[in-house]
């Protein structure tokens, strides 16, 4: 019986956790040329994620927001050309001056987007210097261009229903 009672009630507390509505609005920019049959990515792209919701939504919706913003970021055609930072470093190598690899990896992209967005979401979940109240609708802006190091998320207002 003592099983029992445990087990109802944690069921509410599951249920009241899965219950959140987010909403994510995504914009894309890049250019790109067409150059005797064949299309290049140019130098410069941009996804910008806006995503709203209560802090409540936020705090609920967090593994599932950052899983999807992963699984939509990774389906991206300039994933591939996302570069470390802005400079190319040179590597001398037993006087063999070779160009770095600028490229991020999946991994190093994959945890840049996690770190960015895990900060803004903390900071809805632990706000510092602000009393907002419960039912106050929050937004986190996230832009990933074509530098890992440049990615970044925040929370650019507190907006109210």
């Amino acid at each position: 019986m003592s099983s029992s009672l445990i087990f109802c009630a944690s069921t509410p507390t599951v249920i009241a956790q899965s219950n959140y509505n987010i909403k994510v609005a995504k914009t894309t920019e890049a250019d790109f040329t067409v150059t005797d049959g064949a299309s290049y990515v140019g130098t410069y792209f941009e996804t910008t994620y806006t995503m709203t919701g209560t802090a409540t939504d936020f705090i609920n919706a967090k593994d599932t927001l950052i899983t999807s913003i992963l699984d939509d970021f990774n389906k991206s055609s300039t994933i591939g050309y996302v570069k470390i930072n802005s400079t190319v470093a040179q590597a001398n190598n037993n006087s063999i001056t070779e160009i770095a690899n600028p490229f991020a990896s999946k991994e190093q992209i994959d945890q840049k987007v996690k770190s960015v967005l895990a900060y803004a979401l903390d900071k809805i979940e632990n706000p510092i210097g602000i009393t907002p109240d419960i039912g106050d609708s929050r937004q986190i802006k996230c832009v990933f261009g074509n530098v890992l190091d440049d990615f970044w998320c925040d929370i650019p207002t507190f907006v109210t229903r």
